[in-house]
């Protein structure tokens, strides 16, 4: 291999591309390239590196005693830790005959000191080792929408007044700062007047100009804090279908108002037609043809590098507009207050990104008669399925008389999960535990989440039988060359579903209502459940694993393949390759950190 084939393929391992044109050139003095047999122990806790190992052609697998922990392939480095340390706990032997360039300890030592990104790589602990990785992956696919903050766009100088100003004045006040928009003060609290609401409760209703402004300002004014992701704040404008936000500092005061027409110029995108249509729909095929576009929409935002959790948390909301739209459209409306429309599972989580099957269900008020609900259920699963929504196999959906009666009776249903539990049960209240009220009388389903928490009180065993299913499916970082030997990985059983269910079960003990994952772990870490590490750990593994989820089912949607869970592990660049390596790691340490929170290992 000649000089300027090393170094192109050195310039592929990364961080190598970060080392200059001198430190490159250093690097290749003092490689060499060797061959190691099948069985070789290359390290061990007795025989610590004197090199660091890159492989052109093989496979290495490193062990913790008698269990592997991960496997390196072309391209694959390893041992920098034994190297800066000087010692190991693992053993590192050739799987598979051994071709690699190995570089001596002292220039290794030597490039770490002078170039600090490359120290940087090797000494960060795995969250920022993945984030790094998953910027140098996406590098080429970054664009505003994926890094863009409040602060990147037009904010506008607010017009702020204090509670007891004369409306009049108020008025006058935003005219010398020539904008509609009045913001009441109220110590650390704001609130808000628009153009619209001084002609509705002002002209309108004929109210004297000399009234204080807090009578008729709308408290309190959603808002966003000025270095938050301006996505953030568009899925904000999206889901309480308002125009403006306010923009607050760190210290919590206001700073100005964000506008959806700046945000929707910066993104130059059509998700606000697509909202727009949803809300203008009068008819069910106008409801249609706004659900059919949401696909070309997370099309169209996966390309520019948007974030999975962005992108799950934008088409989740327009998602619970159509399913709202919907019931209001086809429920009369004399029946609609006395009943509340929900879904669950990972649509309850706000984490279905494609349509891939219905999870829903009808709460009826007690004392009202359910089956006057059925027609309509029937006719909503009928539509979802035309709009693209499949049939869940399960049948959880609102046509299936198990998931629409009343509170009295679902309150039976999960008595019986608890006290009389088995798979299925524990699969039905996962279900239930993720859901979230849609449309109709919430309170209902409040009433129903209070009632089952009051029940899970004091069952300990009961909660350790419930988080075992953390364990159903196992993680491939135990599988010896599951990168190359697996065609196809199941990456929602190994990976995602591990993360939702072990924190679910932390959400159900903690008596936590929020549905997301995300949300979630963040609320666990404050309670102190999880500690900042793995918290960030989790965060980082979650996204990568339903970014690759995501990717390989927009690739089957262009190739017209039905949609899956599987991702083609041979279609995996190197980098995916590693971060998909280290997602595995991280969910393995979890499942760990599961069974010895609910001491599973206790029970039969």
């Amino acid at each position: 291999m000649s000089l300027r084939d090393q170094e192109s393929f050195l310039s592929n391992i990364h961080p190598f591309e970060v080392l200059t044109q001198e430190e490159m050139s250093l690097c290749i003095k003092n490689m060499d390239i060797a061959y190691y047999p099948k069985d070789t122990t290359l390290i061990s806790p007795e025989k610590v590196s004197k090199n660091f190992f890159i492989i052109i052609k093989g496979t290495v697998h490193e062990y913790n005693e008698e269990e592997m922990v991960m496997d390196f392939h072309q391209e694959d480095s390893f041992d920098a830790n034994s190297l800066i340390y000087g010692k190991t706990k693992h053993n590192f032997k050739v799987y598979e005959d051994l071709i690699c360039y190995e570089l001596n300890k002292e220039v290794f030592l030597k490039l770490i000191e002078q170039n600090s990104e490359f120290k940087n790589f090797f000494l960060n602990n795995l969250v920022n080792k993945i984030q790094e990785l998953k910027n140098k992956e996406f590098t080429s696919e970054l664009s505003s929408f994926m890094i863009a903050r409040v602060d990147d766009t037009v904010i506008h100088e607010s017009c702020v007044v204090d509670v007891g100003t004369k409306l009049i004045d108020a008025i006058e006040k935003s005219m010398e700062y020539k904008t509609s928009t009045i913001i009441v003060r109220n110590g650390l609290e704001y609130g808000i007047i628009t153009d619209s609401l001084l002609k509705m409760k002002v002209l309108l209703e004929g109210r004297d100009l000399t009234i204080p402004v807090e009578e008729i300002a709308i408290f309190p004014l959603i808002s966003v804090q000025n270095d938050d992701y301006l996505f953030d704040a568009f899925s904000l404008l999206i889901k309480n279908n308002i125009k403006r936000i306010g923009v607050k500092n760190s210290k919590g005061e206001m700073i100005g108002v964000l506008e959806q027409i700046d945000v929707l110029s910066h993104f130059a995108n059509h998700t606000y037609v697509v909202d727009s249509k949803i809300k203008k729909a009068k008819t069910v095929e106008n409801l249609k043809e706004a659900s059919c576009e949401l696909i070309n929409t997370i099309k169209t935002l996966n390309a520019k590098g948007v974030k999975v959790h962005h992108i799950s948390n934008l088409i989740g909301q327009l998602n619970l507009k159509v399913y709202r739209k919907l019931y209001q459209l086809v429920v009369p409306k004399e029946l609609q207050k006395d009943a509340c429309f929900i879904v669950m599972g990972s649509e309850g989580r706000n984490e279905q990104i494609i349509k891939t099957d219905q999870d829903n269900a009808l709460v009826v008020c007690d004392n009202v008669d359910v089956e006057q609900y059925r027609p309509y259920m029937n006719q909503m699963t009928e539509i979802l399925i035309d709009f693209g929504y499949p049939r869940c196999e399960g049948n959880i959906m609102v046509s299936n008389p198990f998931w629409c009666k009343t509170v009295s009776d679902y309150k039976k249903e999960t008595a019986k999960w608890i006290e009389a539990p088995d798979m299925q049960n524990y699969m039905d209240l996962a279900i239930f535990f993720d859901s979230f009220a849609v449309a109709g009388n919430k309170e209902l389903l409040i009433n129903l989440k209070d009632d089952l928490f009051n029940k899970l009180h004091d069952k300990d065993v009961f909660m350790a039988y419930f988080a075992r299913a953390t364990l159903t499916f196992e993680t491939p970082s135990k599988i010896a060359n599951f990168m190359t030997k697996t065609h196809n990985i199941d990456i929602k059983k190994t990976g995602v579903f591990p993360i939702v269910q072990g924190i679910r079960s932390l959400a159900l003990r903690e008596r936590i209502r929020e549905t997301t994952t995300i949300k979630r772990i963040k609320i666990l870490e404050q309670k102190k459940i999880l500690d900042p590490e793995l918290a960030s750990e989790l965060l980082e593994a979650f996204d990568v694993l339903n970014t690759l989820r995501l990717k390989s089912q927009l690739q089957k949607l262009q190739d017209n393949k039905p949609i899956d869970n599987l991702v083609d592990t041979h279609t995996l660049g190197k980098i995916e390759r590693d971060l998909l390596k280290d997602s595995f790691s991280i969910v393995t340490n979890f499942k760990k950190f599961i069974t010895y929170t609910f001491k599973i290992d206790k029970i039969s």
